[in-house]
């Protein structure tokens, strides 16, 4: 038979209600008192029951986190900083995966709405507004990670992505580079356009133009950038004479792609073209070579939407500057890049 609070009150003669309160760390309760009631507690066996106070409070002590890819190490970094702050309270994590599938999004979110998770974070797919709608009317927290939907109030913690791509424009010109592959999932996915759209803004500021950029689209996974790189060097009339001399990934889960299929045709990293990453996940220093990359600090992401998102079901009022948590990323240099062939001499 489980342990009840009558049970831990009986143990120590208090009543039910200080029970309860000592529990939860009230400050009426005094500190000795509350650190016996937790020993007594964890001596008899005691394990709260979650449904039982979901009847009386109307909440499922639970949340709902829903990534693009549960195989992309990024996400594991945004959830660990999530899981960090949710420790140290009462609430369960219920994982989902999207797998950029717009339907299988608004499958996992009903599952969760069904569920009665009170809040939900999410990296959206973005093909549609379908799962901005559901959580729109779901009238729970939702905090947006990562991605945004345009024109949308939804809270949004995010690295910057423009400020990302610059950096990454930044050095593979100071490098001497001027001809650049960037390799992506589809534009209408808000970080890739915005990467993009900064590291064209530092190239275009050093006077060339956006023809210096071949834009090659793949799906956001290691095996989709493997093909597309592969189709784009098959194509190439010599390999060692390439039209680019630099890439520019979307991610580092992407440019893992990238490197087999440059391993695939005999191409070495950086001496026959440097490449760069994005995200800067824990794989990418034990990679041969370890990948240049931008940090976009992941855990710290994951960390403020968790903080984010409990004052929201607290019933803080947030002002317009707290909806939106921007982070700022940083280049992290390693032995991918380095100056093009054709300058080494």
């Amino acid at each position: 038979m489980s342990v009840t609070l009558k049970d831990i009150a009986v143990e120590l003669n208090l009543s039910i209600q200080a029970v309860s309160r000592g529990l939860r760390n009230m400050p009426d309760i005094g500190p000795d008192t509350t650190k016996l009631i937790h020993e007594t507690a964890a001596r008899l066996g005691y394990q709260k029951n979650y449904a039982a106070s979901y009847i009386r409070t109307q909440k499922s002590m639970s949340l709902g986190i829903i990534i693009a890819d549960i195989c992309n190490p990024l996400y594991s970094a945004i959830y660990k900083g999530i899981e960090n702050v949710c420790a140290n309270t009462d609430y369960a994590l219920m994982l989902g995966n999207s797998n950029e599938n717009p339907q299988e999004e608004i499958t996992v979110i009903d599952n969760m709405l069904n569920h009665g998770v009170d809040g939900i974070f999410i990296v959206p797919s973005q093909k549609n507004s379908d799962s901005l709608s559901r959580l729109s009317t779901a009238e729970i927290p939702c905090v947006f990670l990562q991605r945004e939907f345009k024109n949308s109030h939804m809270p949004f913690v995010y690295s910057d992505d423009y400020r990302g791509g610059y950096l990454a424009a930044k050095h593979l010109y100071s490098l001497g580079h001027r001809s650049f592959l960037y390799i992506a999932p589809p534009m209408y996915i808000s970080s890739a356009k915005e990467r993009y759209d900064g590291f064209y803004a530092y190239l275009s500021e050093q006077n060339l133009t956006e023809d210096c950029i071949c834009i090659i689209k793949c799906d956001a996974t290691r095996d989709g950038s493997y093909k597309a790189m592969s189709k784009w060097l098959k194509k190439q009339s010599n390999l060692k004479a390439l039209s680019v001399t630099a890439i520019f990934c979307f991610s580092d889960y992407i440019a893992y792609g990238v490197y087999s299929a440059l391993t695939k045709y005999n191409l070495h990293i950086p001496q026959d073209i440097s490449v760069i990453g994005y995200d800067n996940n824990e794989y990418s220093d034990i990679i041969a070579p370890p990948l240049t990359t931008i940090d976009m600090c992941p855990h710290k992401i994951g960390k403020q939407s968790a903080e984010l998102m409990l004052k929201m079901i607290d019933g803080q009022e947030l002002t317009e500057e707290q909806r939106q948590v921007l982070i700022e990323p940083k280049l992290i240099l390693r032995n991918s890049s380095g100056v093009p062939c054709n300058k080494e001499n």
